[in-house]
């Protein structure tokens, strides 16, 4: 199989999408754009793909084809875009790159720092600032939002069969269609078998997106009135075999089950503030990591505490490396990586946390944090957990889990997906008020007095209408079969 396939598969695909975008409603076509190139676009692509000016790989083209297909049929949205306080981390996090080069040594490639400087702008803000603000225009209503939850659930159910056939007979499938493997194969055996990659950069990357999918349909079955059989990808993402993403997602679900059980939202608080805590320790050195390795040790296996000593180990040198430029970071171009005498690397960069301190500093650092956790913490403090099993509600609380899932996972792993980020851009926009619930319902506790209620229905008066959980009078109850059939009025 030629390897150039990948290249000419990345710009059909960009030109067929965007065809196809007016055929859809538009935040359908969008989600038609973001999961097609997630799912089964090249990874890796071993030669640059340019269309003029522009370099595409699997991220950017996926970006690029959202903004295209915006502006050529849907740009008055674009127009009525209105920025909110939660976008500043992001504007400021795709800005970064400007000082974090300009204040370091030229490039090695003999461009000047100022075109090095806005190429990394560019780079950085179509990977990670275009998804989020995509998900900031065109996931704020409830049917958009109850779409992208039900999209990722029916993106991971079609990938469930390809996962199983790699499970079966090996990571190939990405070598049959595009000619090359995009990762080393031998991390793909676990556990005495295969863990499938399909058209993925990694297998980790297929697992946190199989168990997010699993979790999303264990939590939205019955607010969604999904199928039961799509419980079956439970046990897929399980078979997967990525042991930190089943681990995520158990934790996730017990975060929910807690936080609706207990009517408090501080689990979820808790939860999304893990990321916060392991940076502290570890950029500080208050804590080595060594409690981890013993305790992975003696409950899994030798081999996967052996992976984790290994990644503190390189995350130990990689820090200390950092804070030689703790503001700025080292600018890009492998200077945040360790060398011996000879230039050679003696470090692997996993972590997206580390690699980001390395080359944007602890400002960058804190920016991008605060772009991906700030709309979680956001939904938790304005919303009421007693009311997140609603179906106006619970496809917030679950992309607020996932989000917080990703970003713990980001401390170990580099997997960068757009679906994430549709998500952490649907919560920043996420309105108690035009959710249906009201601030101050949001900030009482289960302990006070409500209307007696019974399956979720508050009784009242005779002759006066029943009014929901929420405040919403008559809730929309989507078919997911026919999601413009509703049992009331779809808002948006």
């Amino acid at each position: 199989m030629n390897p150039d396939l990948a290249c000419y598969a990345i710009l059909a695909w960009l030109i067929a999408v965007v065809i196809a975008f007016p055929s859809f409603r538009p935040h359908r076509g969008i989600l038609v754009i973001v999961l097609s190139g997630t799912l089964f676009l090249p990874e890796a692509v071993p030669h640059i793909v340019k269309l003029g000016p522009i370099k595409l790989n699997k991220l950017n083209a996926i970006s690029y084809a959202c903004l295209l297909a915006s502006f050529l049929f849907d740009f008055k949205r674009l127009l009525n875009y209105v920025p909110s306080k939660l976008d500043w981390p992001v504007l400021l996090w795709c800005l970064w790159p400007l000082p974090s080069v300009m204040l370091n040594a030229p490039p090695p490639d003999g461009s000047t720092q100022f075109h090095d400087a806005v190429s990394q702008l560019i780079g950085q803000t179509v990977s990670w600032g275009v998804p989020f603000f995509i998900g900031r225009v065109y996931f704020g209503t409830r049917e958009s939002v109850r779409d992208l939850a039900i999209g990722a659930v029916i993106a991971a159910t079609v990938y469930a069969p390809l996962c199983l056939w790699e499970i079966r007979l090996s990571p190939q499938l990405h070598m049959k269609v595009y000619g090359y493997m995009q990762h080393d194969f031998i991390q793909t055996i676990r556990f005495g078998g295969f863990r499938p990659m399909v058209f993925m950069q990694h297998g980790l990357a297929v697992g946190l997106f199989m168990v997010a999918g699993a979790l999303l349909i264990v939590w939205l079955r019955r607010p969604a009135h999904l199928p039961g059989y799509l419980l079956l990808l439970v046990p897929v993402a399980v078979l997967v075999k990525s042991v930190g993403a089943i681990v995520l997602g158990f934790l996730g679900g017990v975060v929910l089950l807690l936080s609706i059980t207990t009517a408090t939202r501080w689990w979820l608080i808790l939860f999304v503030t893990i990321p916060l805590a392991y940076v502290g320790v570890r950029t500080t050195g208050i804590w080595s990591g060594k409690d981890l390795v013993e305790v992975v040790s003696s409950s899994l296996e030798a081999e996967r505490a052996g992976s984790i000593e290994f990644r503190l180990e390189n995350e130990n040198l990689l820090i200390h490396k950092a804070l030689d430029r703790p503001i700025v970071g080292w600018g890009g171009w492998g200077r945040n990586r360790v060398k011996d005498t000879s230039n050679n690397d003696v470090t692997v960069t996993d972590g997206m946390w580390v690699i980001i301190l390395g080359e944007r500093g602890l400002v960058g650092l804190a920016l991008f944090g605060m772009s991906l956790l700030l709309p979680v913490y956001k939904f938790a403090m304005t919303s009421n957990p007693v009311q997140w099993r609603t179906p106006v509600i619970a496809p917030y609380a679950g992309f607020a889990v996932v989000v917080a899932m990703w970003a713990i996972d980001d401390l170990f792993n580099a997997m960068p997906n757009p679906l994430y980020l549709l998500m952490a851009g649907a919560l920043a926009v996420w309105d108690p008020v035009s959710a249906g619930e009201s601030s101050a319902e949001g900030s009482r506790e289960i302990g006070n007095e409500h209307a007696e209620q019974k399956d979720g229905v508050a009784d009242v008066p005779s002759g006066q209408p029943k009014r929901f959980p929420g405040n919403a009078v008559q809730p929309f109850h989507p078919d997911p079969l026919n999601p413009r059939r509703g049992s009331a009025h779809p808002a948006g």
